[in-house]
């Protein structure tokens, strides 16, 4: 169970990691400048991936815990 909170600790680091990355960032990877519009969908973008990636596992968590 440690490794497993090990896992769930990188992934949060790296999800502040990103979203701060996202978020502070002046222009996009395109080179057009990042409007409030613009961050939050790639914010919305970010927590659809992680909570997919949570998701899975949790999947993994309950076949494992039984």
């Amino acid at each position: 169970m440690i490794r497993w909170r090990i896992t769930n600790i990188i992934l949060v680091v790296l999800f502040a990691g990103m979203a701060l990355f996202l978020w502070l960032r002046p222009y996009d990877g395109t080179g057009t400048a990042n409007t409030m519009n613009v961050k939050l969908i790639s914010l919305a973008v970010l927590i659809v991936f992680f909570a997919f990636i949570g998701l899975i596992e949790l999947i993994v968590y309950l076949f494992v815990k039984k």
